[in-house]
């Protein structure tokens, strides 16, 4: 009795070990957050839907075109954490950057702002339509307006598992690159 009283807790720690549910993000764990799939349109004119990237992990990240500060630091810090992922990684992660300023950031904009930076996956945008406004709401995003804006302002980055939900949020402008890294490198392994 005592044995099998002993073996079946045992059994019970070790299914708990094994089970995946003991992920420890270094951002804030959003377990499983089903969000928003919008469908906006890319710095060239094209559509770029969130759903087609089914299948991949997914980051998001809310930026602004004429933002001096804050903007450049996380697209700085994508373009690094980009460098440092893998052939092999970067087939199954896709990286987007949605605008917050939709009055002037137009996909022409987005083109020149991306390609002077050197950033080299999409810059969407759309002319404040339903899919933006929803897509805000659904990233907790504050658009921008230049009479309301505050100086300093945090905008979100997401990265999103296989299935399109949010894992993981990083809601600092200076997030730490290597345990961002972790992080992605984490969902990817779920």
């Amino acid at each position: 009795m005592r044995l099998t009283t002993v073996c079946a807790v045992f059994m019970f720690i070790i299914a708990g070990c094994l089970s995946g549910n003991n992920i420890n993000f270094h951002g804030d764990d959003l377990k499983e957050l089903e969000i928003y799939k919008f469908t906006l349109t890319d710095q060239y004119g094209d559509e770029w839907s969130l759903a087609d990237q089914k299948g991949k992990i997914v980051v998001v990240a809310f930026i602004y075109t004429s933002c001096d500060d804050v903007c450049l630091a996380i697209s700085s810090n994508l373009k690094w954490i980009k460098k440092q992922l893998t052939e092999s990684e970067l087939e199954n992660i896709s990286f987007v950057s949605v605008t917050i300023d939709w009055k002037n950031d137009s996909p022409s904009v987005l083109e020149n702002w991306s390609n002077e930076l050197g950033l080299d996956w999409p810059h969407l945008t759309d002319w404040n339509s339903d899919e933006l406004q929803n897509s805000y709401y659904s990233y907790n995003v504050e658009p921008y307006d230049e009479e309301k804006y505050q100086e300093l302002h945090l905008q979100p980055t997401y990265i999103l598992d296989t299935e399109l939900n949010a894992r993981v949020m990083w809601n600092d402008f200076d997030w730490p690159v290597d345990l961002f890294l972790e992080d992605l490198r984490t969902v990817i392994k779920l």
